[in-house]
């Protein structure tokens, strides 16, 4: 039987109050929560300055726990593989990875500079380990598959921002 609304309770199905929690994180099944006061969580811009500062500088930069060495983006108050606090390090990644999923999209959601299409939106696991949701560029849709080795393309005039590319034959 559901505990009934008030009296700070939520009428959700998991019974989680996300007002004064940050789910940070699905490992598992398991929700690993950080219990955090609005004015200590600092805001995401924040958290993600290093990265940012990397990407206009032309490096993509991850964070890797201090205690297991796990190696995370995006950055989290609590690592995922051993729940330490706080244990995030800024560390610079080399960039490679590899496509992991991807899909073509046929229709423009955007106006320019917005990618047109047909564009692709692709999960790419970096050697290091974890996985960003990015586009590849440079590439037809037909070319791509799933394991196709990539490397980073930066944006340009040191805007933040990066893509990924196939890494060609001859680069290798």
């Amino acid at each position: 039987m559901r505990a009934p609304t008030g009296s700070g309770r939520l009428a959700h199905p998991m019974g989680v109050l996300l007002a004064d929690r940050d789910l940070d994180h699905l490992w598992n099944g398991a929700v690993i929560m950080a219990y955090v006061s609005d004015a200590a969580e600092a805001p995401t811009t924040a958290r993600l300055a290093p990265y940012l500062d990397g990407l206009s500088g032309g490096q993509l930069r991850i964070t890797r726990c201090t205690v297991c060495g796990l190696a995370q983006f995006p950055p989290r108050t609590v690592c995922p593989g051993c729940s330490a606090t706080a244990s995030g390090a800024w560390e610079v990644a080399s960039g490679h990875g590899r496509v992991w999923s991807f899909c073509v999209f046929h229709k423009a959601y955007l106006p320019e500079p917005a990618p047109q299409p047909p564009y692709t939106v692709a999960v790419v696991q970096l050697d290091e380990g974890p996985k960003l949701i990015t586009n590849i560029v440079a590439a037809e849709p037909a070319e791509l598959s799933v394991g196709m080795p990539v490397e980073p393309v930066f944006g340009l005039g040191g805007a933040a921002e990066v893509r990924f590319r196939p890494v060609r034959e001859e680069a290798r």
